[in-house]
């Protein structure tokens, strides 16, 4: 999952956030209130050149209170680059000396509380069906949406989770440093100053969590692997960890033994250090051949366990990512931030084709592809042509970057072509064309919103033509109101929470056809949905965090139109997994922004149920096959 932070400027404004470009701005247009123009660079990393203000932890005093975030008057002003090593200066030496220098650029690491798996409990009992928050001819319970309704046979009902958000254990056996455990300690890179080296402790508190989620109902657990946790160092001649095979193969073992299905994620935007200050990570070729090896290190050693599989999470957000504060100096210098961005697609594009060539080469059982995101969205003017071909735009810039050659023709969407040069965006070779097409075995989308799209305000050619223009190269923003009425086309949450996050469901069927009109695919899964309650951060008394109303509704509504995709629609949704199985680490929001369906106490580790979690419980039980 991706937090973003942004700023509302008035209700006219358009919000280009998460978009397909790698600087997309906040355009004001004259309204009511009068004209003004204001441009703030956002990348999809979430970093902005807006000061975010300083977030502290609060005091926790009993066990009804819960240890929050409050923010404070003060501001402080982000640096455009943090201090990282030349590439290619650190030697390729693979020593436990070594890997401890490789820490040195980390910094001091908060040691675990403990360092063994607890016996789980014994079981779980659920807490009593909370009261309804609104008379029941306003909002249906669980079991009343839709009730003639049922999700078909082998439908998969998830829970979704990573592994720099949740497992803490920064440094325990064996592990090598990762980008974010080196970006989390950057100046004014985590806006509340948290950072993964403890989070939930879900590397030791894995089979609690297990148990937890499986008397919710739930029938997978989507998490991911750490690969500097198998690989410390990265490459390909380096040593393995065996404690990180052994302990991912005990997590597999225990989600089975438990009713649930493992679906794993290879990468999740924490790649090994190392590899960063041996070659500059994504932007180097050598990245390819490592990461392939590390797929197949994983692959062997869980074949038969593991059904489903995804190579990348949301390549769109972390190429961008990398090409942002404070990741800009872990590349090489000589290139600039749209060089790296699409050289990191390109190679992640390979990379992924090399693992499924990999995988189908080896016979390993079950299915791959990899976790796209995003949204095609609807023109914001519905009688404007030049809207219209935003909305084209915005499909080739972002989910189509990947979706295309992998579903579509084996290459980059013709627009890209058309306004990157092969300078900037690295042009397939027939061979390169041949192998990534195809290299999926079902469509994967992270779906968490939709948006209107516009072209800019001075126009898609000027835009497309100048490589300085705030929009280049997708030339379109992203809008939340509607062109005539002004009403924002969903619910976002208040500004404690990122507001990138709307609550759209009304525009998930038309997302779902979308895709299945534009790319070939037999099955598709929501791989994330979630919703961040407002103020879950600030809160300070328990029960106020667990009814947490706008999460629940979120994820009924979604799921009733889930529903109603498959049966009046047609689509092939094979399963959805809700995004989190608790609070977690939200990258640059650190832990103020929560999207879990069970809160954490980050004292005492202890986790609740929330209303959501009971309300998709109740979903499922009244809706499974």
């Amino acid at each position: 999952m991706a937090v973003l932070h942004t700023l509302f400027l008035s209700p006219l404004v358009l919000l280009a956030v998460r978009a397909g470009s790698l600087s997309q701005s906040i355009i004001s247009t004259a309204g009511p209130t009068g004209s003004s123009s204001a441009s703030v660079g956002l990348s999809s990393s979430g970093f902005s050149s807006i000061a975010p203000s300083t977030i502290t932890a609060a005091p926790s005093s009993s066990s009804i209170f819960i240890t929050g975030v409050t923010p404070s008057t003060t501001t402080s002003v982000i640096p455009t680059s943090a201090p990282f090593p030349p590439i290619g200066s650190i030697p390729r030496q693979y020593s436990p000396n070594d890997l401890e220098k490789l820490w040195d650029l980390v910094g001091p690491v908060e040691p675990p509380p403990f360092t063994t798996t607890p016996v789980p409990e014994a079981s779980v009992i659920l807490p009593a069906a909370p009261p309804p928050v609104f008379p029941t001819f306003y909002v249906q319970q669980p079991s009343d949406i839709l009730p003639t309704l049922k999700f078909p046979e082998g439908f998969i009902f998830g829970i979704d989770s990573a592994a720099y958000q949740v497992e803490g254990a920064a440094k325990s056996e064996g592990k090598g440093p990762t980008g974010w455990d080196w970006a989390g300690r950057q100046p004014g890179a985590i806006v509340d100053g948290t950072n993964g080296d403890i989070v939930d402790l879900h590397y030791f508190l894995y089979k609690n969590d297990t148990v937890r989620a499986a008397a919710l109902g739930f029938t997978a657990h989507s998490f991911s692997i750490s690969w500097a946790r198998i690989f410390p160092f990265g490459t390909k001649d380096s040593p393995v960890n065996q404690a990180g095979l052994d302990h991912y193969s005990d997590v597999i073992d225990y989600t089975i033994s438990q009713g649930l299905q493992p679906v794993v994620t290879l990468f999740h935007w924490d790649l090994p250090l190392a590899l960063a200050a041996y070659y500059g990570g994504f932007t180097s070729p050598e990245i390819v051949d490592d990461y392939v090896n590390y797929a197949k290190t994983v692959f062997q050693a869980y074949n038969g366990r593991v059904k489903t599989w995804y190579t990348f999470n949301e390549p769109h957000v972390y190429c961008p990512q990398i090409t942002t504060y404070p990741f800009n100096t872990t590349y090489d210098s000589d290139l600039n931030a749209t060089q790296a961005q699409y050289l990191c697609s390109y190679h992640l594009l390979k990379a992924h084709a090399g693992a499924v060539k990999a995988f189908r080469a080896m016979n390993i059982s079950g299915e791959i592809a990899f976790k796209n995101d995003g949204f095609v969205g609807q023109p914001w003017r519905t009688n404007s042509t030049e809207d219209q071909e935003a909305l084209e735009r915005n499909a080739a810039f972002y989910i189509g970057t990947f979706s295309e050659p992998v579903y579509g023709s084996g290459d980059w969407p013709q627009l890209l072509k058309e306004t990157l040069p092969p300078s900037v965006l690295p042009r397939f070779t027939e061979e390169e064309k041949a192998e990534i097409k195809g290299s999926a075995d079902f469509f994967a989308i992270d779906l968490y919103r939709s948006l209107y799209i516009a072209a800019p305000p001075n126009g898609i050619a000027d835009c497309a033509s100048n490589p300085a223009d705030v929009n280049y190269p997708g030339c379109y923003v992203n809008v939340f109101y509607d062109s005539e009425t002004n009403w924002p086309i969903g619910y976002s949450p208040e500004h404690s929470a990122d507001t990138w996050l709307m609550f759209t469901p009304q525009n998930l069927r038309n997302e779902l056809k979308e895709l299945k009109k534009r790319w070939t695919f037999d099955k598709i899964y929501v791989a994330e949905f979630g919703f961040a309650n407002p103020e879950d951060g600030i809160r300070t008394d328990l029960a106020t965090v667990l009814i947490d109303a706008d999460r629940t509704n979120y994820y009924m509504s979604y799921l009733g139109e889930f529903l109603l995709a498959i049966h009046e629609d047609g689509i092939p949704l094979g399963g959805t997994f809700a995004w989190a199985i608790v609070d977690n680490a939200e990258w640059a929001s650190g832990t103020s922004t929560r999207f879990g369906v069970q809160y954490v106490n980050y004292t005492t580790l202890e986790r609740s149920f929330k209303r959501s979690s009971i309300a998709l419980s109740d979903f499922w039980k009244s809706h499974k096959p």
